[in-house]
């Protein structure tokens, strides 16, 4: 029967309420702290013991919880209890199948957003339900983007996450902290913080578990050493006890010898305690267990601690047992007990449980953090590049890139050196894809210098200026395309070659730098030329003629603009052939002949539509804006400018073009603001039109 729950009534009632508001449609996250032994798993199942809701459960552990592994736990136990219970994903049900095979074939392609999609989708349709996530401090990082991503659809739902971590000792760049940050930008940081007990709470908790009641120096004792720390006072207590440490007074008990007896002075010292009472069989199946996690196999640690040493350690009600699985009545006690396995013994178990997982061909994450901890150098690199690939193949790229960052660092100089620059470019991929934007361009860079072949230089600079553009250093990202497209001719990837120097050069006519954007146009023209690539010779053609046109040469430029358009309609190149009405609608703009240039405009648009492309349809609107602004017709410039507005709130050419209708309009506080920070953004991206605009209207509102 279970006792009652000592203190936290506050914190239990708090919960109570939000799991009542999502019973009702207004579910939650919600961020259980507390330091380590502060009683965060108890208040859960106290919550889950009286909820109305269907329970679910998932927990991380320490350095081997694989991508979306707390939710992943939580969905497979709604399956055992409901074996078509995702079936309304629908369509999504084989993106859920690649984290949960027992669904069935995994979709054949997935992306990041399609996976998140279905686990949304998952979520959402479990009902009235109560998610328990418990040691979050050690999640992979893919089961805390989900949770950030959430948002909104968990608000309007049925469900309440809880979810546990220990907030001591929590570093600075952990994922947790982002999470925090991101729920509480958007105004969804629920979050509930488990104090230390008092005297009073104390002094009931240590009655519990003590034969007879404690006296108040005993309970202060307790109290100072622990710091109110609930399981820490709780494993003290019994540590004394069962130690012979304590006597009976007519106050109650109290330490033997007038206090003479000394006190553990950590939570490991009063767990070895009570550990050294255990039986020969049972000691050894503990310290398996210690090594092989927080949760385990009952089956591998019986193969390496010998079936009747389990049947010992299980007896003595410091593990539970679940279907299969042996689980610490916390991970406290697992923590003590590791750290008090000698280094030599530590090893050799670590290696043991590698071999075995190996054998039974479980995933690499699995297999990596036994290999590190055997101090298999070799092993452990192997296994962690096979586990970035498995976390990679999930889209958890965080989690990727931790695995090679590991196996990076444990890469012999001269060893494999093809197998380390695969690694290198899949860790600089993951870290570029995770937004770890310094240290994707530290691996780039790194990879450059140590790469092997022209076409790898190549590659890794064009991936490179990405992750500068990603930062918005312009002239770093400039500087990487160059060289890109330098090395991709030399390598006689022409075509690579002209697609660089096509974004370089139309890079450079934005900014307002018209001679150079010809100079590059031109090079990627006969790049093309040499590729056979009549596409990307319009392209370039597009650029040269706009920017001819920028630079007083006017005929010249709307000749070339026309003569690529020609070309692209002659040949059914319908992309291409949009973008070019585009280059020569802002040509025309440029002669002030506006019907022309929206009539350009209307034609592409149309063209976007049927085959479409995100830049050049994103253009042709931010044109159309300006062409419809000069023209007077404010109102619908106005109603695209917001439109733009609502797909990509920091679109500077929307914001500014805005700005600037409102200070024809009079309206001076709205202007000033848009044309603020349209002009920084103008700044930052080197957008020489839109600076010049900006900064005019700017002057109009002064």
């Amino acid at each position: 029967m279970a006792t009652e729950l000592i203190g936290r009534r506050p914190e239990l009632e708090r919960l109570e309420a939000l799991l009542g508001a999502a019973r009702d449609g207004h579910g939650a996250v919600v961020l259980l702290a507390g330091e380590a032994g502060a009683g965060k798993t108890r208040l859960a199942a106290e919550l889950a013991a009286r909820a109305d809701a269907e329970v679910l459960r998932g927990a991380a552990s320490q350095g081997r919880t694989p991508p979306y592994g707390p939710l992943v736990a939580a969905l497979r136990t709604h399956l055992h209890a409901h074996p078509r219970g995702l079936d309304a994903c629908g369509p999504l049900r084989g993106h859920l199948a690649r984290l949960l095979p027992e669904l069935g074939e995994p979709a054949a392609g997935s992306d990041r957003a399609t996976l998140f999609e279905a686990l949304h989708c998952a979520l959402a349709g479990l009902g009235h339900a109560l998610v328990l996530l418990d040691d979050l401090q050690w999640s992979d990082e893919a089961t805390l983007e989900v949770l950030a991503a959430l948002g909104e659809s968990v608000t309007t739902s049925r469900l309440l996450i809880v979810a546990g971590y220990r907030s001591d000792g929590l570093p600075r760049g952990h994922g947790l902290r982002r999470l925090r940050n991101d729920l509480r930008r958007a105004g969804r940081l629920e979050e509930i913080a488990l104090p230390p007990f008092g005297l009073a709470e104390t002094r009931e908790l240590v009655a519990r578990v003590l034969p007879f009641a404690p006296g108040p120096e005993l309970v202060r004792a307790i109290q100072d050493r622990t710091e109110g720390v609930p399981f820490f006072a709780r494993e003290l207590a019994v540590a004394l006890c069962v130690s012979g440490a304590l006597r009976e007074t007519p106050a109650g008990l109290e330490l033997a010898g007038a206090g003479e007896v000394p006190l553990p002075d950590t939570i490991r010292d009063a767990v070895m305690i009570r550990v050294a009472e255990l039986a020969d069989g049972a000691r050894r199946a503990i310290e398996a267990a210690a090594v092989a996690g927080t949760s385990f196999d009952l089956r591998m640690v019986a193969e390496i601690a010998g079936e009747s040493a389990l049947t010992e350690l299980l007896e003595t009600r410091l593990v539970r047992e679940d279907a299969g699985t042996g689980t610490f009545a916390t991970a406290l006690v697992r923590e003590a007990l590791y750290a008090d396995l000698p280094w030599m013994a530590r090893r050799s178990l670590h290696r043991a449980f590698a071999e075995a997982l190996e054998r039974r061909g479980e995933p690499a994450r699995e297999v990596a953090p036994h290999w590190l901890g055997a101090h298999d150098d070799a092993r452990a690199r192997d296994a962690l590049v096979r586990a970035a690939a498995e976390s990679e193949a999930v889209h958890a790229y965080r989690d990727a890139a931790q695995a090679g960052r590991l196996a990076l660092d444990r890469w012999p100089a001269g060893d494999d050196d093809a197998g380390r620059t695969a690694a290198l470019e899949r860790y600089a991929s993951a870290c570029q894809l995770a937004g770890e934007l310094a240290e994707a361009a530290r691996a780039w860079r790194e990879l450059i210098a140590s790469a092997g072949s022209a076409a790898q230089v190549a590659d890794a600079q064009r991936r490179l200026a990405a992750v500068h553009e990603l930062r918005g250093d312009q002239d770093a990202a400039t500087a990487a395309r160059l060289a890109a497209a330098t090395a991709f001719a030399a390598t006689g990837r022409t075509a690579d070659a002209a697609v660089e120097r096509i974004a370089i050069a139309n890079q450079r006519r934005i900014a307002g730098r018209h001679r150079e954007a010809i100079e590059l146009a031109s090079a990627a023209g006969a790049d093309a030329e040499r590729a056979e690539r009549l596409d990307l010779r319009l392209r370039a053609m597009g650029i040269e003629g706009l920017a001819r046109a920028k630079h007083g040469e006017y005929p010249d430029g709307l000749a070339i603009v026309r003569d690529g358009l020609a070309l692209a309609l002659e040949h059914d190149l319908t992309a291409v052939a949009a973008e070019l009405y585009q280059r020569l609608s802002v040509t025309l703009y440029e002669a002030a002949d506006y019907a022309a240039a929206e009539e350009a405009l209307d034609t592409a648009l149309e063209l976007c539509r049927t085959n479409p492309d995100a830049s050049t349809l994103s253009a042709c609107v931010g044109c159309l804006a300006f062409v419809l602004r000069e023209r007077g017709e404010w109102r619908r410039a106005e109603e695209i400018c917001r439109e733009m507005l609502a797909d990509d709130g920091s679109s500077f050419v929307a914001g500014g073009l805005l700005g600037a209708i409102h200070a024809y309009q009079g309206k001076h506080g709205s202007a000033r603001r848009l044309l603020t920070a349209a002009l920084a953004g103008a700044t930052r991206a080197e957008h020489y039109n839109m600076t010049v605009d900006t900064t005019a209207a700017l002057a109009r509102v002064a």
